[in-house]
């Protein structure tokens, strides 16, 4: 299956309907902090957004068409997964939303509040908070779940306090956890995308890359604007190497890459890290 810039996410895409979408566009985002992607139609018909890694698409109602608010009730809710929740739950407040469920921890271990919105929506916002077989607190369990299959990359570093900080400056990572004093390991995200760094450790055969000479893994960085993040490394800190430029190439596949922007730089620890953004 080939990507579609129209439809970003390739797992569940909910459709909802609002009696005003231009007053529930502005709406969503003052209250929930979504994110418009595009909009069509004039008069406006639909637009899609998003909030954190999830993307709705929202519809202007047909004139016949009866909102749950007017309902009294609806037959769905939503839930959407936001790493910050206990700032979202104070924005949402701040914004006069009303609460239909204070920020809790369910049974099931999850951290989440619900809210209603202007056409008497239910939403659900989440965060992890433990790691639950669904046995341990009363489900009956007819398949297990596998858990998805995850390739992150660990980063070897001769300084790991200096390499969060530049990748923080440089990226934007965030830093989700760390562990450790002498010998740290950390994991981060940037913009969703999850990876990890370690002091090296010579004993267990890593070394950073700026010490041992060289590097045999290329990092490839997909961005939206790859010019600025490329600047942006190479303010941080990052050894500029080649300037963002289209490449083009004749790939064959289910999801060929056929045109894309790219450029590349070496972080101050020796790892090489392509930033593009595939066109086509």
């Amino acid at each position: 299956m080939i990507s579609n810039r129209s439809l970003p996410t390739d797992t569940v895409l909910p459709h909802i309907e609002y009696q005003d979408l231009e007053e529930a566009l502005a709406w969503l985002g003052n209250a929930f902090g979504f994110v418009e992607h595009y909009r069509y139609g004039d008069p406006i018909r639909g637009a899609q957004v998003k909030a954190g890694d999830a993307w709705i698409m929202l519809n202007q109602a047909e004139a016949d068409s009866v909102s749950r608010k007017r309902l009294g009730s609806g037959s769905m809710s939503l839930t959407i997964f936001i790493e910050d929740l206990e700032a979202h739950f104070e924005r949402a407040k701040s914004a006069g939303v009303a609460i239909l469920e204070e920020l809790h921890e369910t049974v099931y271990g999850e951290l989440q509040y619900a809210a209603g919105d202007l056409d008497g929506g239910r939403w659900i916002f989440s965060r992890h908070s433990r790691d639950l077989s669904p046995d341990e607190w009363g489900a009956t369990v007819s398949h297990a779940a596998a858990p998805a299959v995850q390739i992150s990359p660990m980063l070897a570093v001769s300084d790991a306090d200096a390499a969060v900080d530049f990748y923080q400056k440089a990226f934007g990572a965030e830093v989700l956890w760390r562990i450790g004093d002498d010998h740290i390991v950390a994991g981060l995200m940037i913009h969703g995308a999850r990876f990890f760094l370690a002091s090296e450790a010579p004993s267990s055969g890593t070394r950073s890359p700026n010490v041992a000479g060289f590097t045999t893994v290329r990092i490839e960085l997909f961005v939206d604007d790859p010019e600025s993040v490329h600047r942006q490394a190479v303010l941080a800190g990052a050894k500029f190497r080649n300037p963002v430029i289209e490449h083009a190439h004749q790939t064959i596949g289910p999801r060929p890459i056929r045109r894309m922007l790219q450029g590349d730089v070496v972080d101050p620890f020796g790892h090489l890290w392509l930033i593009g953004k595939i066109l086509e």
